[in-house]
């Protein structure tokens, strides 16, 4: 019996079992789910934040009336990046009324991208995705 049609059928079967497991690393750093060309703006009453990796959550609803409200779930980066951004594990929490700032999903769902997240009283949680750091922003010597 020749081996050569086996090994030459477990060769294809790995390379390709390799090349699909790479779509996924390529796909998760994507911005294709929000529209980025559009900014949207919602007050919302905090319910949740996330504050894990790979990528911190922050879940919040609108309307005052239980059968007039609407969740939304809003995307933002890495722990390690939100903490560069002058971000806290508890810069919210469940209640707090807050204003955010994101690009809305593609599909329509409620949620996106969130760009900024403004306090009741006006002030802006950390800074927003591009702005310089604190320490790059200095002038230097």
């Amino acid at each position: 019996m020749n081996a050569r049609p086996s090994i030459w059928c477990a060769l294809v079967v790995a390379s390709l079992g390799g090349a699909i497991g790479v779509a996924p690393a390529f796909a998760h750093h994507s911005f294709g789910l929000y529209d980025m060309g559009r900014t949207v703006e919602i007050d919302a009453t905090v319910v949740q934040m996330e504050w894990s990796n790979p990528h911190c959550w922050l879940f919040v609803r609108t309307g005052a009336a239980p059968e007039t409200q609407t969740g939304y779930g809003f995307e933002m980066t890495s722990v390690g990046e939100m903490t560069r951004r002058g971000w806290k594990k508890s810069a919210v929490k469940p209640g707090d009324k807050v204003k955010v700032r994101y690009h809305p999903l593609r599909d329509g769902r409620s949620g996106g991208l969130m760009m900024a997240v403004i306090t009741a009283d006006g002030r802006t949680i950390g800074r927003a995705p591009g702005a310089p750091n604190a320490q790059d922003a200095a002038p230097q010597p």
